[in-house]
């Protein structure tokens, strides 16, 4: 079975400065709620559902929200191009933290010796 998603603390820590204002209240609040999505979706993942259709549903979401967020907030064009660059940044982060881990050169058959062992 596929581990958990794990919350979003890490990435907050890791692409954003402790400045204390509001945008830095927003993004907390934000943090919260990806929090909580997350941990919606970690059930529906131990229920058995697959996690393609748990993706595919989380990025409906998102792009709904987000578009109607967008026109909420005006519309601005000149808005856009800043939403699909946060989304991607995070999307790049994440893809490279649930990443399997890479073997060192050179180390498949150490590698396999030292399985070998955890397990004996």
């Amino acid at each position: 079975m596929l581990g958990f998603l794990v919350d979003n603390s890490d990435y907050q820590d890791a692409v954003m400065e402790p400045l204390p204002n509001p945008e830095e209240d927003l993004k907390t609040l934000s943090i919260q709620l990806a929090n909580q999505i997350i941990n919606v979706a970690n059930s529906h993942l131990e229920e058995g559902m697959r996690v393609d259709a748990i993706a595919a549903g989380l990025r409906h979401a998102a792009a709904n929200f987000s578009a109607f967020a967008h026109h909420t907030e005006g519309g601005d064009e000149d808005k856009l191009t800043p939403i699909v660059e946060d989304f991607l940044q995070m999307f790049e982060y994440y893809l490279e933290r649930h990443a399997p881990k890479q073997s060192q050169p050179g180390g498949g058959l150490s590698d396999l010796i030292e399985q070998a062992k955890r397990e004996v």
